[in-house]
């Protein structure tokens, strides 16, 4: 039986053997200061973010609202701030945490803002960008004055984005280079900007293959054209059809043959120009240390940034061309084609050689 002397009282608790300890300290949360998202010079602006500022204000008047914070908690990165951020690595192509550091926040705000505002881009404003324009009658003439080849409506053209080893299916990611990359496949126009890009593919899978699987070439074969009896401008990776046009290799003393390979190459080379001024404009396409679906994504968001500072800068960029790197036609990615199809297909290329004599 306890006595009233065991019997702790609710005023003068029991003491116990931890009670000499001192008390605990609790630790501050530590807030890192954050460095000036919005530098005043328009230069520094521009080369840090690669992109204007007009261009930045029409991203954040587009998707800021729904990037905003819920609230001003710990520090919370505005859309302002979240957009910027994601600009500026997208821009330098460093690893992650260096854009961190330099901006003051850390490893996983910067990963999560990144995911957050290429995800709303591509969601929001990739639909609306990367697409065939309506008036492609102006398209077409305008094709036509670089080399005089008649009603091209795009070019086509593949690259490689180098990426890191994928856990899943590496073997498939090993490219003719001997890289992990992911093929990129993008149709464009005479000014560079981008109207098709498919960037889903294993660096291993042929560039004919890439066109073959995308949602263009089922459009294309069914029938649809962007203009009337449109073409597109492919080179010798890919197949002959009644609206691919590929060099041709036959015949090729033929003065009219020599004049339409002329002309097919220098309409053709705004495509590769299209590439090279994507790759330098956004240098993380360099190599994407990511997964190949989140790569597939960051393309995607480049090609958008890329078309909406065309539409809205249009400067007169120097013109880098991606490196030439041909790829001889593969037989088993060329797909079956019916003999009625490439007689169709050889018509077609008459009626424009026509055109050269």
């Amino acid at each position: 039986m306890l006595n009233n002397m065991d019997i702790p009282h609710p005023l003068h608790p029991a003491r116990d053997d931890n009670d000499d300890e001192p008390p605990r300290q609790l630790q501050q949360r530590v807030y890192r200061p954050r460095i000036n998202f919005n530098p005043t010079s328009d230069f520094v602006f521009n080369e840090r973010f690669r992109v204007r500022r007009t261009v930045f204000e029409e991203i954040l008047g587009e998707i800021g609202e729904e990037l905003e914070p819920d609230t001003n908690r710990s520090q919370s990165l505005s859309a302002r701030q979240q957009i910027l951020l994601t600009l500026h690595w997208l821009g330098n192509g460093a690893q992650l945490h260096v854009t961190a550091d330099a901006h003051g926040v850390g490893k996983s705000t910067m990963e999560r803002t990144r995911r957050k505002v290429i995800e709303t881009i591509n969601r929001r404003l990739f639909p609306t960008k990367v697409k065939f324009p309506n008036d492609m009658g102006e398209i077409v003439e305008k094709f036509h004055n670089i080399a005089g080849m008649p009603s091209v409506v795009g070019c086509v053209d593949g690259t490689l984005i180098n990426i890191d080893a994928p856990s899943l299916n590496e073997p498939q990611y090993v490219d003719r280079h001997g890289k992990h990359s992911v093929t990129c496949m993008v149709v464009c126009g005479p000014d560079r900007e981008f109207y098709f890009v498919s960037s889903r593919w294993p660096g291993s899978v042929h560039n004919a293959r890439v066109l073959r699987r995308s949602n263009l070439f089922a459009d294309m074969e069914a029938g649809w054209r962007p203009f009337p009896n449109g073409i597109i401008l492919g080179d010798s990776a890919y197949p002959l059809k009644t609206w691919l046009m590929t060099p041709v290799h036959q015949n090729e003393n033929d003065p009219a043959i020599i004049r339409f390979n002329q002309s097919h190459k220098s309409t053709r080379s705004v495509v590769e120009n299209a590439i090279g001024i994507l790759k330098e404009k956004f240098p993380c396409l360099n190599h994407l240390r990511v997964d190949p679906t989140y790569a597939c994504e960051i393309v995607k968001c480049c090609v958008t940034l890329c078309n909406l500072s065309k539409e809205l800068e249009n400067p007169e960029l120097p013109l880098p061309a991606a490196p030439l790197d041909l790829l001889p036609l593969d037989p088993e990615d060329e797909g079956p084609q019916l003999a009625q199809d490439r007689q169709l297909a050889q018509d077609r290329l008459q009626q424009i050689l026509q055109h050269f004599q």
